[in-house]
């Protein structure tokens, strides 16, 4: 049905006159063969049965072709707005999901990083939450900057975001996270001051049998040990070491 629509909706102010020109003329040739099924003949001249179909027909074909542009603009405007946070325009956390796995089945490689605005809570107390959407609208615009055609960035929770860099090594992804971690100015309407907020972050080198709920977990484990080191810096990720095992303590302590 969705396809239907597609089809009979149309896309420009010349398309429309091209849809309309055409259901008139369906309209028309529609007159010609009932005049010829019934009567065996035609009586009346070709353009009395153009203007039948135009002056009959016409409004009701430029009613139904309208309707159908607003309900296919309407479709797409839901769509949008199912698949895009609001406030910044990046992608919610479940098209985030969605298009980093497709990503990934394409390539198993990359590096997933997750991105949490430093001090956040402080900015929406002494400001107020109008500042703190200026404030992230400002992040989403860095992240936007800095991103190709082929990563893939989302708002996944509050102040958190998340970038896959795909096909990237952790040396690239490093390079890139380095102009995302420098401080970012903003500024809000009624606020004197030169604002600015830092990001933390925590890298994951992409593993091709680890999931991509796995890679966002221990991107977060990153993440929390770049806050504990003191915030606005990026920490990679690492397998932790395994525990030593008897043979081991015994070898080390002789």
């Amino acid at each position: 049905m969705n396809k239907l629509f597609r089809i009979l909706a149309p896309s420009s102010a010349l398309s429309v006159v091209i849809h309309i020109v055409l259901w008139i003329s369906m309209i028309w040739l529609a007159n010609i063969g009932f005049a010829y099924m019934t009567v065996d003949s035609l009586d009346y001249s070709l353009l009395y049965y153009g203007a039948h179909a135009f002056f009959v027909g016409g409004p009701f074909i430029v009613f139904v072709t309208f309707v159908t542009r607003y309900q296919i603009r309407f479709q797409k405007h839901l769509s949008l707005l199912s698949r895009k946070d609001g406030l910044t325009g990046l992608n919610n956390r479940r098209t985030f999901m969605e298009l980093a796995q497709m990503r990934l089945d394409e390539s198993a490689c990359g590096t997933l990083i997750l991105l949490d605005a430093d001090h956040f809570k402080r900015v929406n107390d002494v400001y107020g939450h109008a500042v703190g959407d200026v404030c992230l609208k400002e992040i989403a615009h860095r992240l936007k900057w800095n991103l190709r055609e082929i990563d893939v960035a989302g708002r996944i929770g509050g102040e958190e975001f998340a970038v896959l860099f795909a096909g990237a090594t952790i040396e690239q992804a490093r390079v890139i996270a380095g102009r995302l971690g420098q401080p970012i100015p903003f500024r809000a309407e009624g606020v004197e001051a030169h604002l600015s907020i830092t990001l933390s972050m925590g890298a994951v080198l992409i593993e091709p049998d680890v999931s991509l709920d796995a890679h966002l977990i221990r991107a977060d484990q990153a993440l929390y040990a770049a806050k504990e080191a003191g915030r606005a810096r990026l920490v990679i990720w690492s397998e932790p070491s395994p525990p030593p095992t008897e043979d081991g303590l015994k070898k080390s302590a002789a």
